[in-house]
This record gives structure tokens, sequence and C-alpha cells, in this order.
């Protein structure tokens, strides 16, 4: 059996991680048995959270419903205030205005359909 070039496995796939550095894997990044998906978790919520937030203020636009912008803008406006709340640590903070958030997106939604 040949001897695989540095970096390289069994197929020829280049590994970013030495297999006698595995003591040192956690600080790369999380482990195997590691529960530190919170933060990936908060990042996909708020990149479909601001395609949902986006994708209702161009639809509100393109048909011509500046109040359903309006109520969007201000869902929008309060989902960014909540984030900096989170930053913050002020969980109370946080959760009023996801609840305003919520409720003008709703009110938006609505505009849009009637």
């Amino acid at each position: 059996m040949m001897h695989e070039p540095a970096g390289q496995d069994e197929y020829g796939s280049a590994s970013p991680f030495d297999p006698d550095d595995l003591t040192t894997l956690n600080v790369m990044g999380p482990g195997v048995a590691s529960n530190d998906f919170e933060k990936y978790a908060v990042a996909v919520i708020i990149v479909f959270g601001a395609l949902i937030i986006g994708g209702l203020m161009a639809a509100t636009l393109a048909l011509g419903h500046r109040n359903g912008f309006l109520y969007a803008l201000g869902g929008a406006t309060a989902a960014w205030i909540s984030g900096n709340a989170l930053l913050l640590d002020r969980p109370r903070i946080y959760a009023l205005f996801v609840g305003i958030a919520a409720v003008m997106l709703i009110a938006s939604t609505i505009t849009l359909v009637i």
C-alpha cells in the first residue's frame, strides 16, 4: 500500500484536519457530541427572516399597497431592534419586539391579501 501525500486521504480528497490532532478539533469548531448549534440556528433564522420580510416588502411595493409596505417596514425595524436586544441579553425586550414584528407582518400580509 502506497502512502498518500500529506493532507489527502486514501481517496485523494484533501482533509483540513490531521488525524493526530483530534484533541484540538474542538478548538477549531463544534465537536461531534457538542450542542453548540445555537449560533447556526440564529443565523438561519435571521437569513430566512430577512428573505421573508424583504419578499413581503417587494410584493407590497409591486402591487401598490402602501400600507402593507409600511407595516412590513415596521416589522423589519422591530425585528432589527429585537436582534440588538438579543445581543445585549435583554430577553423581555427581545420577546416584546419579536411580538411587535409578528403583529406588523401579519397586518402587512392581511393588507396584501385583502
